[in-house]
């Protein structure tokens, strides 16, 4: 920085104004190449940040010939703002994306050139107004951002501020930070959400709502904006990619919902016990053994036998449900393979159909499931994903005619 000093204050009046613009297109350009090539520079801007920072970006090269033209006062005023928004991404970069040190000197260039060593004095209160923009501009981001905060947190959602768009749009959409495990990088960046959640406090009003349940509620509040970006700001991911993520399947499909359950009790529990408490939550099933392997169902069509469908193993729990405004019965299967719990779930709609998974190894946790499917009665497969594994599972569905 010595030496930089020292040759700024040598070159200011000589070839400064042809240093200085080949010096800041060569570290521009090497930031946009390392952005477009290993993500090192800059993320996927939303309209207004890109139009702001293509304009910091030419300010940087052309600043020392404007500052000799009439144009001296709107380039001060720019060179200002530009101050305030590689502050901005000094903060941001967390000191290590590529961009860090680039922001560093090039605050240092418009410090130096229009503060320290200015080409006309006068300059002065145009450029501190640029920085002055700049801090109204985190302010009133902070006020809206709070606005809205407080008012998802109430449940109510105000269109008209921007800032409920962006919130609702939060680890899907807009990402909030640098770092790359927010998701798998949500591609859009508004500086002015991220102001907002910085000046305010408030990380995420929508803390412990899953991705699934934010990207149905963005679509009822925001039905004409899409949810997937068409470019992703990270080419590669530790998980999984951007675009192939099973997410952008939720508005496909909605959550299956519990609508009556019961356990059932394979030890100390006798098969009255088990078919009154299957009786005691309306539930039209039966067991014939004490085995809870095999039993009996009341259809529309009259009774059937079902079976778990492996050796040892047993039902544990039955349960009506709903998926997209259709009741089925659940059935759950559970036994052991090799000191693992797999489990295997049958499901039968009211008119006989069923449906049938294969066995799956979950490692003895129990999951919440969805189906992508638009008509259960007319697909004849059918995928299941486990929202809080994060994972897309390649589990089928069958369907099966019955008598």
């Amino acid at each position: 920085m010595k030496k930089l000093w020292q040759f700024l204050r040598e070159h200011s009046d000589k070839n400064w104004h042809y240093i200085i613009p080949v010096l800041n297109i060569i570290l521009i350009a090497i930031s946009i190449w390392l952005n477009t090539t290993y993500n090192g520079g800059f993320c996927v801007f939303v309209p207004w940040a890109m139009a702001e920072q293509i304009i910091c970006f030419v300010n940087m090269v052309t600043f020392t010939w404007l500052e000799q033209t009439p144009l001296w006062r709107l380039n001060a005023f720019l060179c200002g703002i530009s101050t305030g928004v590689f502050f901005y991404w000094v903060i941001f970069s967390e000191g290590w994306v590529i961009f860090f040190p680039v922001s560093i000197l090039f605050i240092f260039l418009l410090v130096w050139r229009n503060v320290k060593h200015p080409f006309r004095e006068q300059s002065k209160p145009w450029y501190f107004a640029g920085i002055a923009v700049c801090v109204v501009f985190a302010i009133v981001s902070a006020i809206l951002f709070s606005s809205a905060a407080k008012k998802v947190k109430n449940g109510e959602y105000d269109t008209k501020n921007p800032m409920t768009e962006r919130i609702l749009g939060m680890h899907f959409r807009y990402h909030t930070r640098i770092c790359i495990y927010d998701g798998w990088r949500p591609p859009l960046h508004d500086p002015a959400m991220v102001m907002g959640m910085w000046l305010t406090g408030d990380k995420d009003p929508l803390a412990g709502m899953t991705l699934e349940t934010r990207l149905q509620l963005y679509h009822e509040v925001f039905p004409t904006l899409p949810v997937k970006n068409h470019c992703a700001c990270s080419k590669e991911s530790k998980r999984y990619h951007y675009f192939d993520d099973y997410l952008w399947k939720a508005l496909e499909f909605k959550p299956m919902k519990v609508k009556k359950q019961a356990s059932v009790y394979k030890y100390g529990v006798s098969i009255e016990e088990n078919n009154e408490r299957l009786a005691a939550a309306g539930l039209p099933f039966s067991f014939t053994g004490p085995e809870f392997n095999r039993i009996v169902v009341n259809l529309k069509d009259g009774p059937d036998t079902l079976t778990s469908g492996s050796v040892g193993s047993y039902f544990d729990e039955v349960a009506l449900v709903e998926f997209d405004g259709q009741p089925m019965y659940r059935l759950r299967s559970t036994y052991l393979e090799r000191d693992s719990i797999i489990y295997w779930t049958l499901f039968v709609l009211p008119n006989g159909i069923q449906f049938t998974t294969e066995p799956f190894d979950t490692h003895s946790v129990n999951y919440n499931y969805w189906f992508a499917s638009e008509s259960i009665h007319l697909m004849d497969s059918v995928e299941i994903f486990y929202p809080e594994r994060d994972v897309r599972d390649t589990v089928k569905i069958y369907r099966i005619e019955t008598p």
